[in-house]
């Protein structure tokens, strides 16, 4: 399976790992919304496909689960 397709075939659960990163503010942080400095997540932004191969490439978990998939990355 390339990783075009892997992505392809995974793109949901991809981007519910990836924004899981990306928008999650614990309570330590802050950031620009009125929730400062509660636990709270940001409105996910799109990501094309490009994005996400890098995420794959560069992220364990997302590398582990595409490996396991016989994703030849």
């Amino acid at each position: 399976m390339s990783i075009r397709e892997f992505i392809r075939a995974n793109r949901t659960e991809i981007d519910a790992a990836i924004n899981r990163v990306l928008c999650h503010v614990p309570k330590e942080a802050s950031c620009y919304c009125p929730k400062s400095r509660t636990e709270h997540d940001h409105e996910p932004k799109p990501l094309n496909d490009d994005e996400r191969r890098q995420w794959i490439l560069n992220d364990e978990g997302l590398y582990n689960w595409a490996r396991r998939e016989g994703v030849n990355v």
